[in-house]
């Protein structure tokens, strides 16, 4: 209950720091690189299509961003492009091209020119170098945005067992969003079902949203044959700084694996 208490404190008691602000302004600075000027040089994506902020804070969170929100085109008209200008339509996304080795392109709003990303140090540097200063109590009213974690198709046996305990909280990561409380429970052990009905009444909609990404986000940082333990990096909007949050998954005695903490 206590680690309950405090997820809901960060994520809902501390105004801006992870709820959807001003529509208005995400769309106004939709596809751009923002620098979080007076807190430690944080970047963010605004991406297009949902108007959340991504962190690009290492090259492989930019390398992420790159990986699923790039847009495949066919190489000719990428090339038609890249010789003059992206289409207003394209402006902020990032392209890829389908046809030879997957190159990705920024298109930058402010000309509408495509900026090579190459590897994740280079994209991050590009993004880095394009971006524009935005004030904490401006860049907080913008929703932050979590990246899924992919399953490569291809597993062996392991890799088919963690995808078991992947599935559970990607499962009730979905069924919180959709505000299933019904759904949500069975994904938890029975001692912490009715603090996890208490927290759905709680939320809305969007705090629904917020909990259902972080913890579909969340990466393996241990595993044993019957616990898998995960973790997530939420940035701290009212400080400048990162609260990493951990969930176990544990198998039970009739095989189901459920999460046994909040």
């Amino acid at each position: 209950m206590k680690k309950i208490i405090i997820t809901l404190v960060l994520l809902f008691l501390i105004p801006g720091s992870f709820v959807l602000g001003s529509d208005n302004l995400a769309q106004r600075l939709a596809g751009k690189i923002l620098l979080q000027v007076e807190s430690h040089g944080e970047a963010w994506y605004v991406n297009p299509a949902d108007y959340r902020r991504y962190y690009l804070g290492r090259p492989k969170d930019a390398f992420a961003v790159m990986r699923d929100f790039g847009l495949g085109v066919k190489h000719n008209e990428l090339a038609i492009y890249l010789k003059n200008n992206f289409p207003e339509r394209l402006s902020g996304k990032i392209m890829i091209d389908a046809e030879t080795n997957g190159e990705a392109y920024y298109v930058y709003p402010d000309d509408l020119k495509g900026y090579y990303l190459g590897r994740p140090r280079d994209a991050w540097n590009i993004m880095r170098k394009l971006s524009l200063g935005i004030a904490n109590k401006n860049l907080n009213r913008i929703g932050v945005g979590f990246l899924n974690i992919k399953t490569n198709p291809n597993q062996n046996n392991n890799q088919n067992q963690n995808n078991k305990t992947n599935s559970t909280l990607y499962a009730a990561a979905q069924a919180i969003r959709d505000g299933n409380t019904a759904k949500t429970l069975t994904y938890f052990t029975p001692e912490l079902r009715k603090a996890i009905e208490y927290t759905m009444n709680f939320l809305d909609s969007e705090g629904r949203l917020t909990l259902g990404n972080i913890l579909s986000g969340s990466k393996l940082i241990k595993s044993t044959a019957n616990e898998k333990i995960y973790a997530d990096k939420i940035y701290f909007g009212m400080g400048g700084y990162d609260v990493e949050v951990k969930f176990h998954v544990k198998k039970q005695k009739d095989g189901i694996w459920l999460i046994i903490n909040l």
